[in-house]
Parts: C-alpha cells; structure tokens; sequence
C-alpha cells in the first residue's frame, strides 16, 4: 500500500506520468467474475479521480481513500459491463459527447478541450471515455429495467399534480448530492470516514460535481450529482430535516441515509410555482415607498413598517391608489398586463401565489419598497403531465439503481490480489 501511494505522488506531481515496468502494470489486483483488473487499470483510474476532482496529491489518507475509490469504482464498472453486454444494451456516441460537454461546462474546460485537459493531466483520455460511456450505459440499463417492470398509472400522476398545486407559494430547493455507498456493516465506519474527507475538501474549493462523478454511486453521479429542484417533504426524513436547516451556499454534514451516506449542496431556493407558470400574464398594481442611495438600515426598516401597515388597508385592487396618496407613495399604481417570466425574480417570487385581488408581502428593491396587488391573471396553461411521469420515474430509477448494483455484486465473484 505504501509503495503505492509513494508512486502515485510521484506520478501526479509530474507533468507527464512516468510508465511502469510492463509487468507492473499487467499486475493483478482484482478478478470480477475472471475478468482483470491491473494495477495500470487502478493507478488510471486514480489520475483520473485526481484530475477531475483536483484534490490535493500530497495527502496519504486522501490518496488512500482515492484509491479505495477508484478499486471499488472499478468493481462495479466491470459488473455494469458485463451485465450491459448480457443485456445488449449500451451508450450511443450522441451520449458520450453530450456528457463530455457538460463536463467541460462544470469544470470550466473550452469546448472541445476535454481530451487536451485529461492528456495534461497525464490520464489516458480513452480511459476517461470509458468510465463516461459505462456511467451512461448503467442509467440506460436502470431505466430501462424500471421500464419493463414499473408501470406509472394515471391515478399516480394526477395525485402527484394535486400534490405539487398543494404547494404552490412553499420553499423548493435546488441540490446536488454526493451518495457514498455502504453495502455491509464492516463498511460503516470507513465510508462515513471517506463522506467526511469529500465534505473537508470541497468546502475547501474542490470541485463538486467532478467529486460527485467520482465518488457518488447515486443514478445522478453521471449528471455531477444534480438532483434539480426539490420541495420539501420528497426527501426522505433524514434529509430533509437537513435541508431545512441548511442556507444557499452550504454543504452537509454526511447523511445517513438507506443506501449510505449521502453529501448534500443547497445551491438555491425559492418559492414554488407551477411549471409553466412564467407564461402565464398577471395584471398588476404596485404601491411604492421609494428610499434614498444605499439606505440606512433605520431607513429601510421604516420603510418595510410602513409598507406592512399600508398592506392591511388594501381589499382590492380598487384600494391600491387610495391607500398610496394616505401614505404618500409616488409612483405607485397600475403596471398593466406583464408575463410573469418577465419580472424580476424577487418580483415574480412575490406575484406567483397571490389570488385575485390580494397583495403580497414588501419587497425589498434597490431604491423601493414595493407591494404588488394581482388584479387579474390569465393562466397560458397547465402542468406538463410528461414532465410529472418523469419526476416519478426518476425517483423508482434511483431506488432501482441501488438494489440492481447490490444484486449484481451479490452473484459476482470477485476476488482481490
């Protein structure tokens, strides 16, 4: 173990890795099902991890649980191949340079320099493609397993729509996770231990989503660990609990979850609306209490106070200019008919939830204090019920996901050297 972690410092310390004699390389560290994994097949594999990931190479126990990684990594790729050769299933070419792109988007490569930045890096390219189109592969497997055997009803659909019209105007939060498997008791400890190394260093500037793809075993490692908007209450418990207490910007703690420990990245939040709802066109009113350059504090608070007592005299929109010439407030009345998608997003935060005639809450501008009352709203359509079938069958292929891996280790014969 030592001699290793000492030769891959020396390789990722260089510009240009230095080979190994060939009968190092062709070393046998693992058989999956009498299928090879060499030394070369690990230590690639580690460069890779530190390439992507741009974790510190200087670290032992970083270098340990990298490789520990990259081995177990390995493991299930081999699994995953030899299932998809069974199934005759695999990732088209469209696949592979689509998940490239979005690589060099989440890692701030040029377009078209991916393969130049994995060559800097001293990674064999071809080795980086694999690992990419076996990633691909195993989400086209899983959805294609929860094809054949879930069946998403009408009813299903319909409650989850009411569900989502339920929480129109509640906090929804934009994640990303990082899922650190545990597939047996002895293995406990150790992935906790790894989870809190990944949570130490991308809070120290590492790069999420190339950690994600290299360390989460989730269906959305692929994707850098996005899992999209989520409300609250589709987590299961333990998460969410987190969530709520979490602020944008933030990474969690190590979450135990069914299938491990799980890493979560609040990367936004917002109130929720309807999909489609920015097409929609709102007729409103506004009443505006304006405030001076960079106002004080004092300033602003007196402002807001004002705005909370103006609010309670608007019934209608019949009141919004009655009420503003009481408070003194030029510039406010009709802002005619706008398209939701339009306004400012604390604006349209504000406008989403409101009924007929009702007014929201203050709003904070730059030099204003608003109160926006909706007199009218024309509604350009409803939910994308394809779109609902999706976020349900999302959720059966993360759940499928984790048992299909679990059973193939389960039959597999897998001996170490």
């Amino acid at each position: 173990m030592h001699r290793l972690i000492a030769l891959v410092v020396f390789i990722l310390a260089s510009a240009a890795a230095i080979p190994l004699h060939a009968q190092d390389q062709q070393r046998i560290v693992a058989l999956v099902n009498d299928e090879v994994i060499s030394l070369r097949d690990l230590n690639e594999r580690m460069r890779i991890i530190m390439a992507t990931t741009r974790l510190p190479d200087n670290n032992p126990e970083i270098l340990r649980a990298v490789r520990e990684q990259a081995l177990r990594s390995l493991i299930d790729e081999r699994l995953q191949l030899q299932e998809s050769k069974r199934r005759n299933l695999a990732a088209t070419q469209q696949d592979v340079d689509s998940a490239i792109a979005m690589v060099e988007r989440q890692m701030n490569i040029p377009p078209g320099r991916f393969e130049e930045y994995i060559r800097r890096s001293g990674v064999d390219p071809a080795a980086a493609v694999t690992q990419i189109r076996t990633e691909l592969t195993w989400n086209r497997m899983v959805r294609a397993r929860v094809g054949a055997q879930v069946t998403i009803t009408e009813q299903e659909i319909d409650e989850a729509i009411a569900r989502l019209k339920a929480t129109v105007g509640q906090t929804e939060d934009l994640l990303s996770e990082i899922l650190v498997p545990v597939d047996s008791p002895d293995q406990e400890e150790p992935q906790r231990q790894l989870a809190l190394r990944v949570v130490e260093q991308i809070r120290g500037g590492a790069n999420f989503p190339a950690l994600a793809r290299q360390f989460s075993r989730g269906t959305t490692a692929a994707n850098g660990g996005d899992v999209g908007w989520v409300q609250r209450g589709a987590l299961n418990e333990e998460v969410d609990a987190v969530v709520a207490k979490m602020n944008k910007g933030d990474i969690s703690e190590p979450i135990r979850t069914v299938g491990g420990w799980q890493i979560i990245a609040l990367r936004e939040r917002r109130r929720i609306a309807l999909p489609g709802v920015e097409e929609n066109r709102v007729t409103l009113k506004q009443m505006l209490l304006p405030l001076t350059a960079n106002a004080p504090a004092a300033e602003v608070d007196a402002a807001i106070a004002k705005a909370r007592e103006a609010r309670g005299g608007i019934k209608s929109c019949d009141d919004v200019e009655t009420v503003a010439a009481k408070y003194d407030a030029p510039g406010s009345g009709s802002l005619g008919t706008l398209r939701v998608g339009d306004l400012p997003e604390a604006f349209r935060q504000a406008v989403i939830p409101l009924n007929v005639n009702e007014t929201s809450q203050p709003v904070r501008a730059s030099r204003a204090v608003h109160l926006f009352t909706l007199c009218a709203k024309e509604d350009a359509g409803g939910l994308n019920r394809n779109e609902v079938r999706n976020t349900i069958f999302g959720r059966r292929a993360e759940l499928m996901a984790q048992r299909y891996i679990r059973e193939l280790r389960r039959d597999a014969t897998i001996e170490f050297r």
